[in-house]
């Protein structure tokens, strides 16, 4: 998909096979990096050289969900088919959290995307949105339109402005120098697009408090602080699946603590990412490149791998409390569990690839800033009453406790209602003290999986 003089798309074959080669080996989970980016300057030549596959790979997906994005964008505003507009709502949605991804790998070396950030996560928040609203019997109305025409345009012009990079490679030169001009239009433009004159709805995606940084304070990390050498045996440890050919130090990274990136070779060629933390050498993240097959696993089988994953990494009492598939690989968010209560904001998202069972991602840094042991009050409501509460009709399927970060950095013990009316699944949280509802999420089924709105 390529554009005309005047910036619109225009589909040529060659480009669609090069975009779908470009896919199928882009490193995946690019948002794993976004807190790499602290890279001291005396290492950033050698940075730029490990990483120009991966961030030419993050440029092509990044265009291609853009364009995406914009395209179905363009179709919403003609489209009147219940269906159609719900599939390409929710597929604004994922291509908008891809966008994200990859932004925040380009934000390499003080280029601040923040603004592009914020905007594709606003388009996708406001897709899921009018996409919840649709799967509960509502209609778009004429301002939802013309919303959805704004942000068709606002799309076509910061995916326009992507174009300079292009120039750039195809001239033979790095993305890495051609990021100069990524800095400039398509900041400006995105800079533009942020202005406050839209107001989001405030939606909870991908899977239930996944993004539940509840403060900046570290309680997660223990132990002597380690050196950034001689830390082969632990990255072998923490890539336990593969087997490691090389190990090269890149750079280290503070962002609320102090941590190590490493890239990693492995035997079959593929190239992995992992940081650890000073502290104690804890596990903040890593990713791996590979190729997605056809799923043989059940979503149940990857759950149960990443569960014995955690043990291996001597992180206990971990249990997979969501999860959902997207092109073969099973998101899972584990959670820590005690004394049969789940604890959303100790959580660490694992990556299944469902075709040979290999762990290939894990990010632990809500589990990094929040994970410490509580003192919880009893309940002062029990789960039978829970239960018998009179939830519009809906059929409760489970009652569960569970403690939830609240947007004022706190926490709340809670039960966790799961139920379901007229064909919609519902995730309610009561507070166990006074017995009153505090958050409502709806389950929203799609071809990539589930979304909790």
């Amino acid at each position: 998909m390529l554009r005309d003089a005047s910036g619109h798309l225009v589909m040529t074959k060659g480009w669609r096979t090069f975009l779908i080669l470009m896919a199928i080996v882009a490193l995946v989970g690019i948002a794993l990096l976004s807190t790499f980016l602290g890279i001291s300057k005396m290492n950033e030549e050698k940075w730029k050289s490990k990483t120009e596959f991966s961030y030419e790979s993050a440029y092509y997906t990044l265009a291609d969900s853009l364009l995406n994005m914009e395209n179905n964008l363009s179709k919403l505003r003609v489209t009147r088919s219940e269906n159609l507009v719900n599939e390409m709502l929710i597929d604004v949605a994922m291509n908008s959290q891809t966008a994200v991804a990859n932004l925040t790998l380009l934000s390499y070396g003080g280029y601040d995307l923040s603004k592009a950030i914020k905007y594709c996560n606003q388009v996708g928040d406001y897709s899921k949105y009018l996409a919840q609203k649709i799967s509960s019997g509502g209609e778009m109305t004429d301002e939802d339109r013309k919303t959805l025409d704004g942000l068709y345009q606002s799309t076509f012009k910061l995916g326009k402005s992507l174009g300079g990079v292009k120039e750039n490679l195809v001239a033979g030169g790095k993305i890495v120098d051609g990021l100069d001009k990524l800095g400039g239009e398509f900041i400006s433009i995105a800079e533009g697009l942020v202005d406050g004159s839209i107001e989001y709805p405030s939606l909870i995606y991908d899977g239930a408090f996944s993004d539940s940084l509840t403060d900046r304070e570290v309680k997660g990390l223990h132990g002597d602080d380690i050196t950034s050498s001689g830390q082969e045996e632990r990255i072998k440890e923490i890539l336990c699946d593969y087997k490691v050919a090389s190990v090269d130090f890149i750079g280290e990274n503070s962002n609320g603590f102090d941590s190590y990136l490493y890239q990693v070779k492995l035997d079959d060629g593929d190239i992995a990412s992992v940081q650890i933390a000073k502290k104690g050498g804890a596990i903040v993240m890593w990713d791996t490149s590979f190729d997605a097959q056809e799923p043989k696993l059940s979503v149940e089988e990857g759950r149960l791998l990443a569960e014995q994953y955690m043990d291996k990494q001597g992180l206990e009492n971990m249990k997979g409390v969501y999860a959902c598939v997207s092109d073969g690989v099973l998101y899972v968010n584990m959670c820590y569990v005690e004394d049969d209560v789940i604890y959303y904001p100790d959580m660490i998202k694992v990556k299944v690839s469902l075709d040979d069972g290999k762990i290939v991602g894990f990010e632990g840094l809500n589990y990094i800033h929040n994970h410490t042991q509580r003192q919880l009050s009893v309940p002062t409501v029990t789960e039978g009453e829970v239960s018998n509460m009179d939830f519009g009709g809906m059929s409760v399927t489970s009652v569960r406790l569970a403690l939830i970060p609240l947007s004022n950095g706190k926490e709340l013990l809670t039960y966790e209602v799961y139920g379901g009316i007229e064909g919609y699944n519902f995730y309610i949280y009561v507070d166990a003290q006074t017995g009153k509802e505090v958050r409502v999420m709806q389950v929203i089924d799609s071809d990539e999986g589930e979304l909790l709105m």
